[in-house]
């Protein structure tokens, strides 16, 4: 007796989550049946397969936890001689999150275990060696934090469950920077555990940097923490009775699908027809097409003009395309915000090489708007060869985008033929320059 409870104290602490990321046991769907009757001492009621992604108020998941993934799976460890449960888990995670400048990244895990008898231990008995070790690792934890890794004494909760507790953690080291609230509790032979992670990063912070994120407070991650744990509690003591959990007949909310308008053709707009002279120049014999459409809060135009058949020397034919893009949003704020989230996301690929597409390191161009970045691409595809140059823009509340770029090929190819010898950059890059500069002054 006394060694099952000294092994049962050392799988305490972190033994749920850690067991559940290592892949202890194969895992099973969630909703899967068919498994081995608990024990006599464990709870008849509570021996059907738990629905713990149902265990929390949607509205308080899509809350912390917006337009989440939800993975669920089940371990059974009922196998085991020395400690028999079987444990579910739901996760809800969305670590791309755009919010202004940052973005944000959040996670709620929620592990439920029942613990059935083994040998002379009860039901029950697994469950409180379980709390306890839990227990002694947050008090542990608490007693020796350090510069890097800090960690909260144990926070007690009364009324939430039989007994239940909370822990904060923050791990600030030079290459990581994140922290989380979580907690355990206890409803007879069932243990339930939840751990939220938040945090949020600048858009155009370096790749790994840590230098701008932020994450969550000690204070709000033990309260979301203790709200959590509370609706955990009510819904494992109804289940464990046989009752429909407290927010089963709640649907998740989600955003309600609205259909992108189509784009409307147009005549040309005033700062298109600013270009009739640069388009000339850059794509001859070619009349240019306009589009009005929203994106998003922005109206948005868009000018094109493109001729991939200009007959030139040895038998060749010549293609380009100058695309104009203008966003006009409500607020300047709004168009600052924009281009920050589309540079920031161009950094990830700046400086690199992907199934046949090159992207060159980002660029800034002194005297085009307040503020602006522009990239070379190079494109090796079944879509297309080219090469071409793309600049953004923000002037006041308005995004300017240009594209232009192309190629040569032999007569009678495809765009995407492999006999293409793509554009000058060199060529791309003043284009796009001199069609922007002209777009400003029109708008």
């Amino acid at each position: 007796m006394l060694a099952l409870v000294v092994v049962l104290l050392v799988a305490g602490g972190t033994f749920v989550f850690m067991q559940n990321q290592a892949g202890d046991t194969a895992p099973v769907a969630a909703t899967s049946s068919g498994s081995a009757a608990p024990s006599g001492s464990a709870s008849a009621a509570a021996s059907a397969d738990a629905d713990v992604c149902g265990m929390l108020n949607p509205v308080e998941t899509e809350r912390l936890v917006p337009q989440a993934e939800i993975d669920s799976r089940t371990s059974d460890n009922r196998a085991d001689k020395i400690v028999s449960y079987v444990r579910w888990t739901c996760t809800w995670a969305n670590r791309d999150i755009s919010y202004r400048d940052v973005t944000r990244s959040r996670e709620i895990v929620v592990n439920v275990a029942r613990y059935e008898a083994l040998g002379e231990t009860t039901a029950e008995k697994a469950a409180k060696i379980q709390f306890n070790g839990e227990l002694s690792q947050y008090t542990y934890g608490g007693s020796h934090s350090t510069k890097e890794r800090y960690y909260s004494k144990p926070t007690t909760f009364t009324g939430v469950g039989e007994e239940a507790i909370a822990q904060y953690q923050l791990v600030s080291e030079k290459d990581h920077h994140y922290s989380f609230g979580q907690g355990m509790g206890r409803v007879g032979n069932i243990t339930f555990q939840v751990r939220y992670e938040a945090s949020q990063q600048h858009k155009e912070a370096d790749l790994f940097s840590t230098d701008t994120k932020q994450s969550i407070t000690e204070a709000n991650a033990i309260r979301e923490v203790k709200t959590l744990l509370t609706q955990l509690a009510r819904s494992v003591d109804a289940w464990k009775q046989g009752k429909p959990v407290p927010f089963a007949a709640q649907a998740r909310p989600s955003p309600t699908p609205t259909a992108s308008p189509k784009p409307t053709p147009i005549d040309l707009p005033p700062h298109c027809v600013a270009l009739n002279q640069v388009a000339a120049e850059l794509v001859p014999e070619t009349k240019g097409e306009a589009v009005t459409g929203k994106d998003g809060k922005a109206e948005h135009l868009q000018c094109q003009w493109w001729n991939d058949k200009m007959p030139i020397a040895d038998g060749k034919i010549r293609w380009r395309n100058l695309l104009v893009s203008v966003r006009n949003f409500p607020d300047a704020e709004s168009a600052k915000f924009f281009l920050i989230d589309k540079r920031g996301k161009t950094k990830f690929t700046a400086s690199s090489r992907i199934g046949g597409i090159a992207w060159s390191k980002i660029t800034k161009h002194p005297g085009i708007g307040e503020d602006n970045y522009g990239q070379a691409i190079k494109q090796k595809t079944d879509t297309a060869y080219s090469a071409r140059y793309e600049i953004y823009a923000l002037q006041g509340n308005h995004i300017v985008y240009v594209l232009f770029g192309g190629s040569d090929r032999p007569a009678e190819t495809p765009i995407n033929s492999t006999d293409s010898t793509l554009m000058d950059l060199r060529e791309a890059l003043a284009g796009t320059k001199t069609t922007i500069t002209t777009v400003l002054k029109a708008l």
